[in-house]
């Protein structure tokens, strides 16, 4: 993660902003700089800031800037404010790079150094219109639909993709077409090994492609990120009693204790017990925020408002989970879930992953999985249940693959007689099952009672917590 400075102006830069905001908003700390106040969003996420001052003030400016800020992007309508700003970075700093937009020639020859990239508008204009013309092969400024179905992507040090096989990485709906080494390009073959630094030249599934990016640049060891930086607890004053609010209290703040998460949102729906609300506020500090909704709103009204701040994972009880609507509205949503338990969790030690052929649909549970584990120090089961003894071979390997690149041991079970929801309830200490979120889990439990399907029976469970985690499954579903 690195930190990056905005300084924006005008058309173009607001919707720059929107699409750092929108889609990789989780990458990096952001300073934004702007003279617009209408850039800044009604909802900041935790990791930006905003402020709002003219960027041609040098004392202004360099109150903002510090050592650590990596890169720096202009985007301003303005030539001479432009190059006022240029120059102050510059003077603030010799090794920050520095991406400016220049429109012409005489702009290019002002901005220049092994630090400065330039952005050619006249030369994205004219590659876009050269792209479209026919008989003449695609540019790479104008390539494709303009819609993110081809992306090239750095593999970072921590990600789960280096050091792998390119054969060992199941792509659904989208194909890793070669990679960029040291300046040449490698067409991609099975057993080519990618190695960080590498840059993937992918094609596919925008919305899949978008999905692998964060897969990508998930560094171990940071969850809920990518998903989000924050972990939201949903209470319902009325639907769950006392008891069961201070569960899902107590277990959310051994979440937020054990996980890299940065703040931890408690929404209290329908607040009505004065002395709890007090006991709740107790709680409140830099990094707790206990946040009382006042406005009666139901789950989906409040959860679809807040899902706009992007949370990381989030909590609720089997009181509010057991509700099909509300479950439908947590599966659309693509972020993972932690339902509690009624056990106490503090002297957590196992997790456990019940494998699927469905699996194969996602390739972001198993890091995941690791990651939880990894950070919480769990002892990691992998159980492979099948009667027939046709057991997924293909996706154990890929566990056993990640747990020698992470070196993390874990424990495979595989049998055809142990039905996993029985070696479950027969387990007093207890254990942290990880589930795939699929949409069959949204389905009403009356029905689900008679599956044989592993997934629709166990979220009915609750003597352990459970962390539902949001595959490729059937994108458009979501």
């Amino acid at each position: 993660m690195k930190k990056v400075i905005l300084i924006l102006d005008g058309i173009v830069a607001e919707k720059f902003l929107d699409s750092v905001v929108q889609k990789y908003f989780s990458n990096n700390v952001y300073i934004v700089v702007s003279t617009d106040s209408a850039l800044i969003p009604q909802t900041i996420l935790s990791n930006f800031s905003y402020h709002h001052f003219d960027p041609t003030s040098e004392y202004k400016l360099r109150n903002v800037l510090s050592s650590d800020i990596t890169d720096a992007f202009i985007l301003m309508e303005d030539i001479e404010q432009k190059r006022v700003v240029y120059e102050i970075l510059r003077k603030a700093s010799r090794d920050m790079r520095i991406i400016i937009d220049v429109k012409d020639g005489a702009e290019e020859e002002f901005f220049s150094g092994d630090k400065t990239v330039l952005i050619n508008e006249a030369d994205l204009i004219s590659g876009a219109f050269v792209s479209k013309l026919p008989n003449v092969p695609m540019i790479p400024q104008g390539f494709g639909l303009g819609k993110g179905e081809v992306m090239e992507i750095n593999i970072p040090a921590g990600s789960v993709f280096a050091y792998r096989h390119i054969g060992s990485i199941q792509q659904k709906n989208y194909r890793i077409v070669g990679i960029y080494r040291q300046n040449e390009f490698l067409l991609s073959n099975y057993s080519m090994v990618i190695q960080p630094a590498d840059t993937l030249l992918v094609a596919g599934n925008p919305q899949v492609l978008e999905n692998v990016y964060r897969q990508i640049k998930n560094e171990i060891g940071q969850f809920p990120a990518p998903f989000g930086r924050d972990i939201y607890v949903y209470i319902d004053m009325l639907k769950q009693s006392r008891d069961s609010i201070m569960r899902d209290i107590d277990q959310s703040l051994f979440l937020h204790k054990n996980l890299k998460n940065t703040e931890l949102f408690i929404i209290v729906l329908h607040p009505s017990d004065i002395d709890m609300m007090r006991e709740l506020k107790l709680l409140e500090n830099k990094n707790i925020n206990i946040i009382f909704d006042y406005h009666r709103k139901e789950f989906k009204d409040r959860f679809i408002e807040d899902c706009k701040k992007r949370i990381g994972m989030v909590v609720v009880g089997k009181e509010l989970f057991s509700m099909r609507k509300v479950r439908k509205q947590l599966f659309i949503s693509g972020i993972p879930v932690f339902k509690t338990c009624a056990t106490d969790i503090e002297n957590l030690k196992q997790s456990i992953v019940i494998l699927n052929e469905n699996m194969n649909e996602g390739e972001n549970i198993s890091p995941v999985i690791f990651d939880i584990s990894i950070q919480m120090d769990l002892e990691m089961w992998v159980y492979d249940f099948d009667p027939d003894s046709h057991y997924q071979d293909e996706i154990l390997e890929e566990y056993q693959n990640l747990s020698r690149l992470l070196d993390k041991k874990i424990i495979v079970s595989k049998t055809n007689t142990k039905n996993p929801i029985l070696f479950l309830r027969d387990k007093k200490e207890v254990w942290l099952h990880f589930l795939p979120f699929e949409h069959c889990i949204t389905g009403r439990k009356i029905f689900n009672s008679f599956s044989t399907k592993v997934e629709k029976i166990s979220f009915m469970l609750d003597n352990h917590p459970q962390i539902f985690v949001p595959i490729l499954e059937n994108i458009d579903e979501r």
